[in-house]
């Protein structure tokens, strides 16, 4: 009677089947890296957003304050005390619109 499987081949099937799980399985390190830096980078746009919520509410209030729109954004800055960094907006001073520049 044949055997059904080779004593002197078990070892072989052994590390076959070691390689084919262990390279399918995903690294948990680098799993754990790309969530992380996912995080961070939805964090980020939401920082950006809620700045630009802010200044929109800035420029409402500057409105209402003054009966006209800011002219640029050094005068939200002056207005509202905030240290704004320009190059990150584009405002248009005839309806007050701000917009994050892409």
């Amino acid at each position: 009677m044949k055997q059904f499987c080779n004593v002197k081949k078990l070892p072989l099937l052994f590390l076959v089947c070691c390689i084919l799980v262990f390279t399918s399985c995903k690294n948990p390190v680098e799993e754990y890296g790309d969530t992380v830096i996912k995080t961070y980078k939805g964090t980020q746009q939401f920082g950006k957003e809620v700045s630009l919520k802010q200044l929109q509410e800035s420029i409402k209030a500057f409105h209402a304050t003054h009966g006209r729109y800011p002219k640029d954004l050094g005068e939200i800055s002056d207005f509202t005390g905030l240290t704004l960094d320009e190059d990150k907006y584009d405002y248009d001073p005839s309806t007050g619109v701000i917009r994050l520049k892409k």
